[in-house]
């Protein structure tokens, strides 16, 4: 039994066995002691622990000078390829291309080539410094990338990496189509932060980027555009002096972003290996953006955001637009499905008060032209007697809509704040119970009664899930979220209609 044991063993061990290569991979002639050199750096002792990205390093380094007129007329397909990837005629074809274009003459050549040189220039290989490295990658990517478009799904993440990891000055970022969306959203996102140290018209240009609604396409912003920033600085600040007061969550959580700190790779996809050890360093890229370097991996410090953000601020820029249009007697617009209370309330005292501080910094102007003495006296009593009726048809008499002057509307404004707002504004209570499942509802009326919340881990439930589908699922109703913090605890704003739904409508 043992001896079969034996020769089973041996018979499914796997050994050496000669392979048969194909002509593309078969060497043509010797090969040269440069090449034999660097592919014993793949084969010395230890050599199996390191990484791909590290051996390849050293083999580049080795070859970095080396030249070759090899004729290949084979075609390379290697996906994530190093030097090891290769046959040697493969890698003499490869090292005779290199060389011509280092020459400046850039032949039509596979992906594989292509991804190995850059791979070389991201290493320093060939580069004087990084300032002749880069110069090198846009170059490479425009000539190449012609003949090539499959090189841009990588290059422009990597040349973004490239400024950042060898610090560049980040005017080399300008350059950078992988840069360009993230810069857009990024000086939105600085405007609207540092508010105070922008020009109205700036910081609201900044959150027309950022909402998803098209403020920047309506025809009364465009018409009024200087009275509209204005009222909207207000509500912002209104809105954020709240948020400290009554929320345990910032206002820019909820309607910019929320800032994070993450891993990050500067070169994906690409075979890379630190020339040296890696220095604890930071690389602005802008007010709101920057990129760590600790422990030997890099971090991004960036503002990060997501649908609901956009939606959330889109609401409240629609809500502007309508009310500034309402309260003018401008064309409407459709209002905003849902608004809460307290948002509306906001944005009806901060139009009224802007306007009423507008006229009241408005000068009175007098004009008197002495040649018209005579027949403004003659006209003086008949305007006596008609004077009380005239002010009778003034006190009837809707507001006229004046025609706009490119951003002043203080002439429309009615005397007092419409009290009125449509039945939108307010939180619909139409839905009940059936929104939330057993669990979730559980939990809502023990927040709300302030009972002990021990059975949700007994059940084998997370408080924390729970808590996130009621703050979906009542979205649509309040607009907001619902509960917040950890504990988590009600809204006060959202207690009272709470507690009449879904305490009051189940007794």
């Amino acid at each position: 039994m043992l001896e079969d044991f034996l020769v089973r063993l041996r018979r499914s061990v796997y050994r050496d066995e000669p392979l048969v290569r194909s002509s593309d991979e078969a060497p043509a002639g010797k090969v040269p002691k440069l090449i034999r050199a660097m592919r014993s750096l793949a084969q010395v002792s230890g050599s199996c622990w390191q990484p791909r990205e590290e051996i390849f390093l050293k083999q580049a380094r080795l070859m970095e000078h080396y030249e070759d007129d090899f004729v290949f007329e084979g075609v390379v397909t290697r996906y994530y390829p190093t030097y090891e990837s290769l046959s040697d005629a493969e890698l003499r074809g490869y090292f005779t291309w290199r060389t011509q274009v280092r020459k400046g003459r850039i032949a039509p050549a596979s992906l594989t080539f292509a991804m190995l040189y850059a791979y070389e220039i991201l290493h320093l290989i060939g580069c004087r410094d990084a300032a002749d490295g880069y110069g090198k990658l846009m170059e490479f990517g425009l000539e190449f990338g012609m003949t090539e478009p499959a090189l841009y799904t990588y290059l422009p993440a990597w040349t973004y990496g490239y400024v950042i990891y060898y610090g560049l000055d980040p005017e080399y970022l300008s350059d950078s189509s992988y840069y360009r969306d993230m810069k857009l959203q990024d000086e939105a996102i600085a405007a609207v932060l540092s508010r105070g140290e922008h020009p109205a018209e700036e910081t609201a240009a900044g959150l027309c980027a950022l909402s998803s609604y098209r403020l920047e396409r309506s025809k009364f912003y465009r018409m009024y555009t200087s009275d509209m920033s204005a009222v909207i600085m207000r509500v912002l600040a209104r809105v954020d002096a709240y948020y400290e007061k009554h929320r345990k969550r910032a206002f820019s959580s909820d309607y910019i972003g929320d800032e994070c700190r993450r891993l990050t790779r500067l070169f994906p996809g690409a075979v890379f290996h630190a020339r040296t050890q890696e220095e604890a360093r930071v690389y602005m890229v802008n007010p709101v953006r920057s990129y760590e370097c600790a422990g030997g991996a890099w971090y991004v410090l960036a503002y990060e955001r997501d649908l609901k953000q956009a939606q959330r601020l889109g609401a409240l820029l629609r809500l502007i637009d309508y009310r500034m249009r309402e309260c003018t007697g401008f064309q409407p617009v459709k209002p905003p499905k849902k608004t809460t209370k307290w948002l509306a309330k906001i944005v009806d005292e901060e139009i009224e008060a802007f306007f009423a501080e507008k006229k009241a910094a408005e000068p009175r102007r007098v004009h008197i032209d002495l040649s018209q003495l005579g027949r403004i006296r003659a006209d003086a009593a008949v305007t006596r007697d008609r004077l009380i009726v005239a002010e009778e048809e003034e006190e009837n008499a809707a507001p006229l809509l004046m025609q706009g002057t490119g951003d002043s509307v203080s002439e429309t404004l009615p005397s007092a704040r419409q009290e009125s707002f449509s039945g939108d504004a307010d939180v619909q209570t139409s839905e009940t119970d059936s929104l939330l499942d057993a669990p979730e509802l559980h939990l809502l009326r023990d927040l709300l009664t302030g009972a002990p919340l021990s059975w949700v881990r007994a059940e084998g439930h997370i408080v924390s899930v729970l808590v996130d589908g009621i703050n979906e699922k009542l979205y649509d109703d309040f607009a907001d979220a619902v509960i917040e913090g950890d504990p988590p605890a009600v809204i006060e704003d959202y207690r009272e209609e709470l507690i009449e739904r879904y305490l009051h409508a189940a007794e």
